[in-house]
């Protein structure tokens, strides 16, 4: 619900007249929503924010930018460089954002002084103000920060406010003089609000500080550093867009939307040919974004909840000076944020979502409870009450594997207004603690520091390993010049040792079935049986067993993982083993080209596969007129092992057994299927084996390690 007039004297009070003070929380996204509460309601003719005056150009450039998000960037004879990022949720960018829409006066009051102290105050979690309120979290923050254990202020914090006071009542006298009516508004840090509300009350005089800076740079920053220079999650500032925007009426029993697993990054297999299609064609990128944050906005933003005043408080008065606020609170514009804990549900939707186009595996409901259990304990051991992007990556990767860390790390970072580059300023990436500049004159890399001190003091990289993506879509296409498909030899080796694990298996079984037990006469046989022994204790007599005899293994392997009734294995393919420790293998699975994972290099998923030795006997069985008739793709491929086995077993690993048609085909050639349910085995191990990787050309080989994942 809108702000009254009591919350906005609580939150904003005013410090002198005509000024109103508002204590922020450095770049946390529920603390711009409070900004932007506020400036509805009061209606500024001009805002001032704790920024150095000298960045006050670039800063207002890097406002007026947004959505695309900016990097201010200073070297001055120092060690490290300053660096304010500008984004839709940071509080200071809304405010100057606000002001240049709505054509306020807007001011940077901070002066540039010296300032090597780096304040770790404890404060609460902002996420707490959307059950406790506003007002009432900033009276805790204010709460923490007079607690024995906060930093207590130093010489320079109060020569850094006395010439805020100074910079705040300069602009005050311009308004003035202006003719400009109406509140002016300063946001900064909650540590400086009372003493700067303190130091409004006396003139203050001009601070010794530098008026002006040698360099001053302004960077569009590359849409992967985000997560490095931004406390929230990309997502959670898309989502402050959208909010802000009044675009954020989605349906909110729409589907999940994917991400780019499916789709072949800007590369299409067609007939045997490529072509290649546009980001736009394809409906690849900022589309797929854009979905992703209009679905996030439809389930992951709330209201502010009602202050004192609005529960039934009695004396709600007006603001003495808030000469922009008008009407009543009911006709004042709702203000609503971003809830970062129904985000979480977010990206395990979207995340989990794709990573079952990719895999074709269903996240089972044990793999979402522990991901939220997880991420949530996470959190509360560094402090805080919901978690963040770290947090979901971590858990994301614990429930499943690196391709889920990665897809939940992708929804995290949807934010679709930033692209890779811009033409109207150079472009900066992030390096650990290290920023490389792009620019005309070059590259070069700067070590910098953040404008405002956050409390984790140290860099954490994110563990998951990246889906490598082309900067252009012809460098990937120039690696299908090569001539023939052929494997990547590292799976080989998994596979063709599971394989050899599985004929094993299959002998073990009808050797099991032999085994027979029998009290102690003459001979031990192969040694005691404990457990008969004991089941016949009352009988007094010894048990021993027999184990059973089965010359030799299985001579093929069929594993089915999905029978594919809805034909979601389309891609059908035969190949022959090229040495004697490789089998014959004929397989069904997705279709390569819906996922070009580098250049030459495509990925699939198999829906079941067969393996049969010794290799170089095996025809084409999807072409071989024998097998057209038999049905489904799971049987055919089943028939082709019994008719490709030397030996009189063979291997059937499916989660249901052959048919009895198929096991009376079998034993009309005198051998035997021998199901082994594939429950039993690991599913660790058959994850594994689930992928496999196309090369077009033997010359791939060399550079698969890169791109495969």
């Amino acid at each position: 619900m809108p702000l009254t007039d009591r919350d906005l004297a609580r939150l904003a009070p005013e410090a002198v007249p005509g000024v109103h003070v508002l204590p922020v929380a450095h770049d946390r996204i529920e603390s711009a929503t409070v900004v932007r509460a506020v400036l509805a309601t009061l209606r500024p003719a001009a805002v001032a924010v704790e920024l150095p005056t000298t960045l006050s150009d670039a800063a207002f450039r890097a406002a007026d930018r947004l959505p695309r998000i900016s990097l201010v960037l200073s070297e001055e004879d120092e060690a490290d460089a300053l660096v304010w990022v500008s984004a839709p949720g940071e509080p200071f960018a809304e405010a100057l954002r606000w002001a240049g829409e709505n054509s306020a006066r807007r001011y940077c009051v901070d002066p540039d002084l010296p300032y090597a102290e780096r304040h770790a105050d404890p404060f609460p979690d902002p996420y707490a103000l959307w059950e406790i309120g506003a007002d009432e979290y900033l009276r805790l923050l204010q709460a923490a920060l007079d607690t024995e254990t906060a930093e207590p202020a130093t010489a320079a914090d109060r020569q850094r406010e006395s010439g805020m006071a100074h910079h705040v009542q300069r602009a005050r006298a311009e308004m003035d003089e202006a003719g400009t009516t109406g509140p002016l508004l300063v946001l900064v840090g909650a540590a400086h609000a009372r003493p700067l509300a303190a130091a409004l009350a006396t003139p203050a005089a001009t601070p010794l500080a530098r008026v002006r800076r040698s360099r001053v740079e302004l960077s569009h920053l590359h849409p992967e550093s985000l997560t490095g220079l931004l406390t929230d999650a990309p997502l959670a500032h898309a989502v402050y867009e959208m909010a802000r925007n009044g675009n954020a009426d989605g349906d909110a029993a729409g589907d999940v939307p994917d991400l780019e697993a499916t789709v072949s990054r800007c590369l299409s297999l067609l007939r045997g040919g490529f072509t290649v299609h546009t980001r736009e064609e394809q409906g690849w990128g900022t589309d797929r974004l854009h979905r992703v944050t209009r679905y996030a906005a439809a389930h992951a933003l709330r209201e502010l909840p009602p202050g004192p005043a609005a529960a039934g408080e009695p004396g709600a008065a007006s603001v003495s000076g808030a000469a922009g606020a008008s009407g009543s609170p009911s006709s004042r514009p709702t203000v609503r944020g971003p809830d970062r804990a129904a985000l979480t549900r977010v990206v395990w939707r979207v995340g989990s979502r794709s990573w079952r186009e990719q895999t074709r595996e269903e996240p089972a409901p044990w793999q979402r409870r522990v991901f939220h259990d997880f991420a949530r304990r996470y959190a509360r051991t560094t402090g805080q009450l919901v978690p963040g992007l770290y947090a979901w990556v971590v858990a994301a990767r614990g429930v499943g594997d690196d391709n889920l860390a990665w897809e939940v790390l992708q929804a995290a970072r949807a934010y679709p207004w930033q692209e890779a580059s811009a033409d109207d300023l150079p472009t900066a990436r992030i390096d650990g603690d290290e920023l490389e500049l792009l620019g005309r004159e070059g590259t070069r890399r700067v070590r910098f520091r953040r404008r405002f001190f956050r409390v984790k003091k140290r860099w954490q990289r994110i563990p998951v390993r990246e889906h490598p993506a082309p900067a252009d879509p012809d460098d990937w296409l120039a690696g299908f010049d090569g001539q023939g498909l052929c494997s990547y030899p590292p799976e080989d080796v998994v596979i063709e040792d599971y394989g050899r694990f599985l004929k094993k298996k299959a002998g073990g079984v009808v050797a099991a079935e032999r085994e027979r037990s029998e009290p102690f006469s003459t001979s031990l046989l192969d040694g005691v049986d404990v457990r008969e022994t004991l089941r016949h204790f009352q009988d007094g007599r010894v048990w021993v067993r027999e184990s059973g005899r089965w010359p030799g293994e299985a001579g093929s392997v069929v594993v089915i993982f999905d029978r594919d009734p809805g034909n979601q294995y389309p891609y059908l393919m035969t190949w022959l083993g090229e040495h004697e420790d490789e089998s014959d293998m004929a397989f069904y699975s997705s279709h390569p080209g819906e996922q070009v994972v580098g250049p030459g290099i495509l990925r699939a998923t198999y829906g079941g596969f067969l393996m049969t030795y010794p290799p170089g006997r095996l025809f084409d069985v999807w072409q071989d007129p024998d097998y057209q008739g038999v049905g489904e793709k799971a049987e055919v491929l089943l028939a082709a092992a019994v008719d490709y086995s030397r030996e009189k077993l063979v291997a059937h690993v499916a989660a249901h057994p052959p048919s009895g048609r198929m096991r009376h085909y079998a034993a009309s050639q005198g051998k035997r299927i021998v199901h082994v349910p594939i429950g039993s085995l690991s599913p660790r191990a058959l994850k594994k084996l689930r992928v496999l990787h196309i090369l077009v050309g033997r010359d791939k080989r060399e550079i698969a390690g890169a791109y495969v994942w």
